[in-house]
């Protein structure tokens, strides 16, 4: 009888033990969730509903007609040269294209220059003195606006390159995300490969009527963030409208109009601009994430996941140049918060700031200098700002 109470009492020591440890794994994912509730909300990386359109882009029936098309009635709704998204890349032959023949950039024994090559393009240079070696440029990306990064095509084969383009410099640097370790080759100077996967993310964010059946073609890129990039391929779309099939566009079934739930509208914008789970996913969880938009909004304590006017086109209208005037969002953030004086009604709940009447974004979205980018950008975690705390993450 001792024996049995004996195995009865270890048995249920050993599940009580077994119980306790998975109560304790419980808590610490609890804990860890809890630790990261500055993360508000964790999507998946796109949305349903512009998914299938953003990858697939064309198709045998629905063809790409250009943005010159879609002005014609869409008239003041292009994302055009005036605009940064409209300057997300640049062909080399550009004429508002930097001098970048004057530039430099050291890397180790190597130097790496541009200068004009074949056909009035453009090529990269690396030298170390005794041997060097040149790759044509085929892309610029980026609007200028901080710097430009350059793609290179060698043998077949498309490289993002180790020099950028960094306005503040009016010079080259080593490209954000690169090693600092010297390079071991004259290739490895110019650049790094860029994998098929990569390729077609990184040419349907900064160019556009590239993709057919979901497949990218980099020779057929157009410069630059156009209407289809966003709404999809518009030859149905077209053909509707000149039969008078569709009264607009809202109602046409044929063409992304824009209208998804806020958290769905972020996620949206953050194909290009990066997710939550992006970062998440990425491991991403210091400075080098203040350029991901809706991730650092996602932050933010007032973020509401349902609220329209927390999201990425609440504030910047992608067919117009970027604001950069602080006081240009004063109203978007009176739109919640009351003024000093002001009793809060149904829509606008959140408090009025003690401090200031003017200028929310200067204090509340700082810009912060991102290493090695030689530029300060406007973090998008919306909070109050302490002294010499850490980056918030």
């Amino acid at each position: 009888m001792a024996t049995l109470d004996s195995g009865r009492s270890h048995r249920l020591s050993r599940w009580m033990l077994t119980l306790a440890f998975g109560v304790f794994v419980l808590c610490c994912v609890a804990g860890a969730l809890c630790g990261s509730s500055s993360v508000h909300a964790m999507q998946d990386e796109h949305v349903t509903m512009p998914r299938s359109r953003y990858e697939t882009g064309a198709t045998g029936k629905n063809a790409y007609v250009g943005d010159g098309k879609c002005i014609t009635c869409h008239r003041g709704m292009s994302s055009g040269l005036s605009t940064q998204m409209g300057r997300a890349a640049l062909d080399p032959r550009d004429p508002d294209a930097p001098n970048y023949s004057t530039m430099s950039y050291h890397d180790g024994s190597y130097t790496i220059t541009i200068a004009k090559g074949d056909h009035d393009g453009l090529e990269m240079r690396a030298s170390d003195g005794s041997a060097s070696l040149a790759a044509p440029i085929r892309w610029i990306f980026g609007q200028g606006y901080d710097g430009q990064t350059f793609i290179l095509e060698k043998d077949g084969k498309l490289y993002e390159s180790r020099a950028s383009y960094y306005l503040a410099l009016s010079n080259l640097d080593l490209t954000i995300g690169h090693s600092s370790s010297p390079p071991k080759s004259l290739m490895a100077a110019l650049g790094r490969p860029l994998p098929e996967a990569e390729v077609k993310k990184c040419f349907s964010c900064h160019t556009s009527e590239d993709v057919f059946d979901g497949r990218i073609d980099v020779k057929q890129a157009h410069p630059g963030v156009t209407c289809e990039n966003c709404h999809g391929a518009g030859s149905d779309h077209v053909s509707l409208m000149a039969s008078g099939g569709g009264s607009n566009t809202l109602k046409d079934a044929d063409i992304f109009a824009g209208i998804l739930a806020p958290v769905d509208m972020n996620d949206f914008c953050g194909r290009c601009h990066r997710t939550t789970h992006d970062v998440l996913s990425s491991g991403i969880r210091d400075i080098r994430n203040v350029r991901f938009q809706p991730y650092r909004l996602e932050n933010s304590r007032c973020y509401d996941p349902s609220d329209p006017r927390i999201t990425c086109v609440a504030c910047h209208d992608p067919h117009r140049k970027l604001e950069t005037a602080s006081a240009t969002y004063d109203e978007r953030c009176l739109s919640c918060h009351v003024r000093l004086g002001e009793k809060p009604s149904r829509d606008k709940t959140a408090a009025a700031c003690p401090r200031a009447t003017k200028d929310c974004t200067s204090c509340h979205m700082p810009k912060l200098d991102l290493p090695g980018a030689h530029f300060a950008f406007t973090d998008h975690y919306i909070r109050i700002v302490k002294p010499n705390e850490p980056y918030p993450n």
